[in-house]
C-alpha cells in the first residue's frame, strides 16, 4: 500500500517533527533557565526529546520535539550546520525537503528536513523560504550577521508568537509559554474587536498586551546588534485575469494539484489517521487516499457525532464509507462532555475559540488516537479557497452587477434561491447581511447577524476605537486582487475564518502531542483556485461550483452538488436547552464580565429571549460572552 511504500522509503530520509519552539533576548546574562521554564510549559507539544542552548550572553532558545520520522539523535534539536554559525529551532514539515536537498546540493550530516533548511538558508540566505512547500514556524540564529531569522508558514498552520518591548524579545509556540516569563495584561481593546466584529485573530495582535504574532507568509528578523525587529511578507495571493479555459482541463489540474498534495503529506513512519465528517472536503480526502493507497489498508479513520439525530451526520458517513469498503471508528460527544471539557479546551486553545465543534475534535483526538499514531490528516480549507461560503455570494453579485451583466445577475439569484431552497425575499435579506457584513464583520456562515449593540455598556463601545477592521479592508485594496469576490475570499484565508480554523486544529492536536495536516491547504492548491475566473467558483447558484464538479466527475461523490449543510452541530440548540442552566449560571456568578463590558440587565433579556424565541438560532453572543469569562477571570 501507499503509506506503507512511504514509510519504507522514507526510513532513509528521516526526521519530519512537530514541535515547541521558544527563544528570548534581554540584557541579563545566563537565561537559559527561562528558556527551559518555558519548553516545560509546552512539552506536549513535543514530549519525545527537547533541549536548549545559550548562543549569545543574552539570547538562549530551546525545542521541545515530536518526532514523526525516527526518534534518533540525527534530529536532535536546537541545531547547528557544520559551520557551526546556523543554529535552529523548528515545529513543522518541509514536505518537499529531499527534492530541495537535491535541487541545491546540499551536504548534510543527517537525513532531516531540519538540516535541509539551515544549508539552504547558509547557501541563499531568506530567499530559502520561498522554496519551501509544508507547514512551520522557526528561529535560525545567524552568527555571523548576529541576527534570529523568524518565520512562519504561508497559510498560518503552525502557530508563532513573540514579545518584544524593554529590550526583551521572547519567542514561543504558544502564549503560555511567553507568560511564564512575561505577566498576563489583557488587551482590552481587541475584546472590543472581538465583540464588534466577531474576529479572534488579529493580524500581529493577541488578545493580551504586547504579545504579537507573526502573521502568514511573514518572517521576521531580530537585529541583537540593534535591537529592532523587522518584518516582511514573503508570499501572497494574486488574482489573475480571466482567460478562456475548459472546465474538463480545470478539473484535471485540481486533481492533479490534490492527488500530489496527498502523496507528500502522507508520508510517516507512525501510524497516520484522519478525521472525517460526512461533508465534501472529507468525501474527497477518504476518496483521494483510497485511491493513492489502494484501498484503506492501515490508515485509521475517526469520526464524532451528537446525540441528536438532528446535527448526526454518522449515518451518511457510514454510507459513503461503507460504498468505500473503509472501517470508521465513532465517538459520541453528549452534553455532559461539552460541560466537563469547556475549561480544558479553554485552556489549550489560549482564549475564546469556535464552540462546541472546537470542544468535540479535541476529544476526538483525544479518544481515538493510541501514542502510536502522531499524524492525523483533516479536509480544512475546501470552503475557504472555493467560494463554500453563503456570504460570498453577495460579492459575486456585485461583480455581475459591476460587469453590467444584469441578465446573468438575476439568473444567479433565482438559480442561487432554487439550490438552497430558500424564499426570493430571504436570499434578498440574506445578500444585504452579507453586504454589511463585509464592511463591518459580525457576519455568520449562513448570512445571520452576530453582533446586538443593546448588550453592551455604552461607555464600553465608546472607549475604544474599532479600526483594525477597516484596515484589514484597506489592506485587501491595496493588494492586486481585483474581484470583490476574491476580497472576500482573500479576507476569510488571511484575516477571519480560516484562520480561527487552523489555530483551533493545531491546539485540538498539540495539546495530545499530534501533528494535525492538512492537505487541501497546500499552497499550489490555494494559489490554483484563487487564480480561477469567478464563474468557476460560484456558477448557476451553486458555491463552489468547480469543486463540486470536480468531487463529482473524479470520484463520483453524488452528493457533491446537494445544498450545504451550514448548521453542523447542536450548539444552539443544547444552549438552548441542556446547556442553558450551566451557561446562566456560569455567567451570573462572574466577578468581572458586567462591570465594564456587558450591560448585565440588557444581557440577561436577552438571554431569556435566545431561550424561548424558535426563530432566534444564533448563539454566538452567548458563546463569547462564555468565553469571555475565562480570559478575564483567569
Amino acid at each position: 500500500m501507499f503509506v506503507e511504500k512511504c514509510k519504507n522509503k522514507w526510513q532513509k530520509n528521516k526526521d519530519l517533527s512537530m514541535c515547541g519552539i521558544a527563544a528570548i533576548y534581554s540584557n541579563e546574562r545566563n537565561i537559559l533557565g527561562k528558556v527551559d521554564r518555558i519548553i516545560n510549559k509546552i512539552n506536549y507539544r513535543g514530549p519525545d526529546d527537547k533541549g536548549s542552548l545559550q548562543l549569545k550572553n543574552n539570547f538562549s532558545v530551546g525545542s521541545c520535539r515530536l518526532s514523526i520520522f525516527d526518534i534518533s539523535e540525527n534530529g536532535k534539536m536546537p541545531m547547528k550546520d557544520f559551520s557551526n554559525n546556523y543554529t535552529i529551532v523548528y515545529n513543522g514539515e518541509i514536505y518537499n525537503f529531499p527534492e530541495l536537498k537535491k535541487k541545491f546540493n546540499l551536504s548534510t550530516k543527517s537525513e532531516t528536513d531540519t538540516e535541509v533548511i539551515l544549508e539552504l538558508y547558509s547557501k541563499i540566505g531568506t530567499e530559502c523560504i520561498n522554496h519551501f512547500n509544508g507547514i512551520f514556524s522557526f528561529i535560525l540564529f545567524d552568527k555571523i550577521k548576529n541576527i534570529a531569522f523568524c518565520c512562519r508558514d504561508r497559510l498560518g498552520v503552525k502557530p508563532f508568537y513573540y514579545y518584544w518591548k524593554n529590550e526583551i524579545f521572547v519567542a514561543c509556540s504558544e502564549i503560555k509559554g511567553i507568560h511564564e516569563i512575561i505577566e498576563k495584561n489583557i488587551n482590552i481593546e481587541k475584546i472590543h474587536t472581538y465583540l464588534t466584529t466577531s474576529f479572534y485573530d488579529f493580524g500581529e495582535n493577541t488578545f493580551y498586551k504586547n504579545i504579537h504574532q507573526l502573521e502568514p507568509a511573514t518572517f521576521l528578523l531580530f537585529d541583537l546588534n540593534k535591537k529592532k525587529i523587522k518584518k516582511e511578507k514573503y508570499w501572497n495571493l494574486y488574482s489573475k485575469s480571466e482567460e478562456p479555459i475548459s472546465e474538463n482541463n480545470v478539473i484535471s489540474q485540481i486533481s492533479e494539484k490534490i492527488e500530489n498534495a496527498f502523496k507528500l503529506q502522507v508520508r510517516s513512519d507512525t501510524e497516520v489517521g484522519v478525521n472525517l465528517s460526512s461533508g465534501i472536503d472529507s468525501k474527497i480526502m477518504l476518496s483521494v487516499l483510497d485511491k493513492i493507497n489502494g484501498g484503506q489498508s492501515k490508515i485509521l479513520a475517526n469520526s464524532y457525532y451528537f446525540e441528536d439525530e438532528e446535527f448526526s451526520e454518522k449515518n451518511q458517513l457510514e454510507d459513503f464509507a461503507s460504498f468505500k469498503k473503509w472501517k470508521v471508528n465513532y465517538f459520541k460527544i453528549s452534553s455532559e462532555d461539552i460541560i466537563n471539557n469547556f475549561d480544558k479546551v479553554y485552556s489549550s486553545q489560549e482564549g475564546p475559540f469556535p464552540g462546541v465543534v472546537t470542544i468535540s475534535k479535541q476529544l476526538l483526538i483525544e479518544r481515538a488516537y493510541n501514542s502510536n499514531c502522531k499524524v492525523i490528516l483533516e479536509a480544512q480549507g475546501g470552503d475557504d479557497i472555493a467560494a463554500g461560503y453563503k456570504y460570498v455570494f453577495s460579492s459575486h453579485l456585485k461583480d455581475l452587477f459591476n460587469k453590467k451583466k444584469f441578465k446573468k445577475l438575476f439568473s444567479e439569484i433565482i438559480n442561487f434561491s432554487n439550490v438552497e431552497n430558500e424564499s426570493f425575499i430571504k436570499i434578498i435579506r440574506g445578500i444585504a447581511n452579507s453586504s454589511k457584513g463585509y464592511l463591518n464583520g459580525n457576519i455568520s456562515a449562513d448570512s445571520s447577524n452576530n453582533y446586538f449593540e443593546s448588550l453592551f455598556q455604552k461607555n464600553f463601545l465608546r472607549s475604544y476605537k474599532n479600526d483594525y477592521y477597516q484596515k484589514i479592508l484597506d489592506k485587501i485594496e491595496n493588494e492586486d486582487i481585483g474581484s470583490n469576490l476574491k476580497k472576500f475570499i482573500f479576507r476569510d484565508i488571511f484575516f477571519c475564518k480560516l484562520q480561527r480554523i487552523l489555530k483551533s486544529c493545531d491546539r485540538s492536536s498539540m495539546s495530545n502531542s499530534k501533528e494535525l495536516r492538512v492537505p487541501l491547504l497546500d499552497h499550489k492548491i490555494v494559489e490554483y483556485f484563487f487564480s480561477l475566473p469567478e464563474n468557476y467558483l460560484i456558477n448557476k447558484g451553486n458555491l463552489r461550483y468547480i469543486y463540486r464538479s470536480f468531487a463529482y466527475k473524479n470520484y463520483g461523490i453524488k452528493t457533491s452538488f446537494e445544498k450545504k449543510k451550514y448548521v453542523s452541530d447542536p450548539q444552539t440548540k443544547l444552549l438552548k436547552n441542556e446547556l442553558f442552566d450551566w451557561a446562566y449560571e456560569t455567567l451570573n456568578s462572574s466577578k468581572n464580565l458586567y462591570l465594564q463590558i456587558y450591560n448585565k440587565n440588557e444581557f440577561f433579556k436577552h438571554l431569556i429571549k435566545f431561550k424561548n424565541d424558535k426563530k432566534f438560532n444564533n448563539s454566538n453572543f452567548l458563546w463569547q460572552a462564555l468565553c469571555l469569562n475565562r480570559l478575564i477571570n483567569d
